[in-house]
């Protein structure tokens, strides 16, 4: 009965405070002749992929080789597979264990393939909170009694690491806090499977996560490394219809991260309802630093499982429809694998279907999800992870590879032709226009454009935000006016047709 009264109390606590607005103010953005590597990789649109299993166990990518397998039985969670282990070994060696795997998953990195073959810009790297510091934030947390293996084994070293590593190689890193105290949801990969998603109801766990851990987060690792590209305050939160938690969650988070490192974009879930979240960020003038996570899978659900792969693919455009005038998505996960019973449906040849499959969702991520797409995942323990795998999907021809080169050659008649074409159509559709606006946002992007091809041949990610920034310094130029919709189509016209490879 008190636990029950305690966890109420707690609740409505969440509930009468909510969604503060930025409490700082981003750092201007440099001009395009002036644009700098750090703010490319924040801004840049990036062809990703996951680290799964490197710092956050799952034993199905990886089982044997860490701690996951206990006298032949397989643990699904990390906590209960590291505590049967502390039961036969030592910390100091199960410490072992885990840091010979994060050096053995490091070690088989081919950064030459990922970067000048594959040319992925950017690594989603999981962590878990109790990864943090090697542990040093876990009194009062659930992974408080493996305190001293995490100690021993020295993720953070391993990360630090990796991170200069990847920098090396023109490769940002987005840091996603994956495994919350309590977990976001009630799988596995948040560290400890207990049947409910407790993080968003418990405030000692949400206050101790943005007002220590994060700050950790910062100050040891993103302030740093320029080619973070950002944090990932949160991994596949629930659906909720009133999200009391998760607002006030990261309404803390956003003004802490902002408050220690101005422009770090944060990202959280879509709580698969992008719309909600869209509509919050921009409720609370968030959209110019959050960005909001999607997970794109068609093998989970009965709904997808009763169909054909030929009409998950028709749907697509219709299901991932994200709504990038109001903020930034990314696809921090999809992958090229669909269900078995979905595949008894399907007369088509298999591997021409999964290319098409994995084809049309990169096709449809391009126009909607803004700050590009991590495919899950890089690595597994045995094989190359078939259709869950990046280098097949790469290999096969299903996943598209960045251009090499850095040359962004735009035809001057082209803009020319577009802006008169949009003078064509206005004129005599009103009594005073200012086309000249039109044309100060077509060329504003392209020079933009051309500025961050310059650096590894990238494309302007994170649309909203971005055009949202140069749209004010456009105004406290040259004044606001009824006609900056004249502006607003110019450079979208730009970035729809210049933006991309």
């Amino acid at each position: 009965m008190i636990g029950s009264l305690k966890n109420k109390f707690e609740h409505f606590k969440i509930s009468e405070k909510g969604g503060k607005e930025l409490s700082t103010t981003l750092p201007k953005l440099p001009s395009s002749k002036d644009l700098d590597e750090s703010t490319i990789y924040k801004y840049r649109y990036n062809y990703g992929v996951n680290l799964g299993a490197l710092f956050v166990l799952e034993p199905w990518i990886f089982s044997k080789e860490t701690v996951c397998t206990v006298d032949g039985k397989e643990y699904d969670c990390e906590f209960d597979a590291i505590s049967h282990q502390l039961k036969k070994h030592s910390a100091k060696d199960v410490a072992k264990m885990l840091s010979d795997h994060y050096k053995k998953y490091i070690d088989r990195i081919d950064w030459d393939w990922l970067s000048k073959d594959a040319h992925i810009t950017a690594l989603r790297i999981p962590i878990g909170y109790w990864h943090v510091e090697d542990g040093k934030h876990l009194d009062s947390l659930p992974f408080a009694p493996l305190k001293n293996v995490y100690e021993l084994a020295r993720p953070w070293q391993q990360l630090a690491g990796l991170i200069s590593t990847a920098k090396e190689h023109n490769i940002g890193v987005l840091i996603d806090l994956h495994g919350l105290p309590g977990g976001a949801n009630c799988d596995s990969h948040s560290g400890l499977k207990n049947g409910e998603a407790e993080f968003f109801h418990k405030e000692k766990y949400m206050t101790k996560v943005y007002k220590e851990i994060l700050p950790a987060i910062i100050t040891t690792m993103t302030l740093k490394n320029e080619n973070i590209i950002g944090i990932q305050v949160v991994n596949e939160a629930c659906f909720a219809n009133n999200p009391k938690g998760q607002k006030f969650y990261y309404s803390e988070a956003i003004n802490i991260i902002e408050k220690l490192q101005p422009g770090l974009p944060v990202v959280i879930s879509d709580g698969w309802w992008p719309q909600q979240w869209a509509d919050w960020v921009k409720e609370k003038k968030f959209s110019e630093t959050v960005v909001i996570d999607s997970h794109v899978y068609r093998c989970f659900s009965d709904s997808d499982r009763s169909k054909d792969a030929n009409t998950i693919i028709k749907d697509l455009i219709n299901t991932v429809n994200f709504p990038r005038a109001d903020a930034d998505y990314t696809v921090g996960e999809f992958s090229g694998v669909l269900d078995g019973q979905t595949w008894n449906r399907t007369s088509s040849d298999r591997d021409s279907t999964v290319q098409k499959y994995v084809q049309a969702q990169v096709d449809v991520f391009s126009h909607v999800a803004s700050w590009g797409w991590f495919f899950w995942t890089l690595q597994f323990e045995y094989g190359d992870g078939g259709e869950w795998g990046l280098a097949p999907m790469m290999q096969k021809g299903n996943l598209p590879k960045r251009p090499h080169g850095h040359d962004l050659k735009i035809d001057k008649r082209k803009i020319d032709s577009i802006i008169q074409e949009h003078k064509v159509y206005w004129d005599g559709k009103g009594k005073k226009f200012e086309h000249w606006r039109f044309e100060d946002g077509i060329n504003m992007a392209v020079d933009d454009m051309i500025a961050f091809r310059t650096f590894d041949n990238s494309l302007i990610g994170r649309w909203h935000s971005w055009k949202s920034q140069r749209r004010a310094e456009y105004i406290s130029a040259k004044k606001d006016s009824e006609f900056m919709w004249e502006w607003d189509q110019g450079y979208w016209r730009g970035l729809d047709e210049f933006n991309k490879y």
